[in-house]
């Protein structure tokens, strides 16, 4: 029988407790009639954001991508602390969902192409399909048009597409309204 997978594209959804997709994938491995049988979680340093020649397994080769810096007043993107933040917490997750019985792939790159990439190693394979591709959404510009890249390259290979909302940096307006504390209804 061959393996049904589910890609979730980690983002900035970097822990275990209070992440939306996974929980939703908990529950759908419960039942019967699940539409994947593994999970393969991936988180790609986005190379647009965070300077990743020092990925390189040579120091005199060039990198593919072009400098993480900004368009207007070309100042890099990502400064030392930021990326020490980030690495420590692409690293706290893997170790999370290792002792979950999980694991966690990280790639560096441009995430279209290296979903594209993933897309076109997994149709040479026979005991492995991926059926569907999950990632949350996010407001930025260069965000969007990683959702629509990835959506795109799943749109090509006939992977399902899903764009979760992720409302954990919301406010519940439900749980805190003004008038609750001035004593009206």
């Amino acid at each position: 029988m061959p393996q049904k997978v589910l890609v979730y594209l980690l983002r900035r959804d970097l822990r275990l407790a209070d992440n939306p997709i996974l929980h939703q994938v908990s529950k759908l491995s419960q039942q019967s009639q699940c539409a994947f049988t593994h999970v393969l979680p991936i988180y790609v340093f986005p190379a647009q954001q965070i300077e990743v020649s020092g990925f390189l397994n040579c120091e005199d080769a060039k990198s593919p991508f072009p400098e993480a810096r900004s368009e207007v007043g070309h100042f890099w993107r990502c400064g030392p602390h930021r990326a020490k933040f980030l690495a420590e917490s692409v690293w706290d997750v893997k170790q999370d969902l290792e002792r979950v019985g999980s694991g966690l792939v990280i790639r560096v790159g441009m995430l279209g192409q290296v979903v594209q990439d993933l897309l076109a190693r997994f149709r040479e394979q026979d005991d492995a399909t991926i059926t569907a591709i999950w990632m949350t959404s996010e407001e930025g510009v260069e965000e969007q048009r990683e959702e629509r890249d990835v959506k795109n390259a799943a749109r090509e290979s006939n992977v399902e597409f899903k764009l979760w909302r992720d409302e954990k940096y919301f406010v519940d307006e439900y749980v805190y309204h003004p008038r609750s504390f001035s004593g009206r209804s």
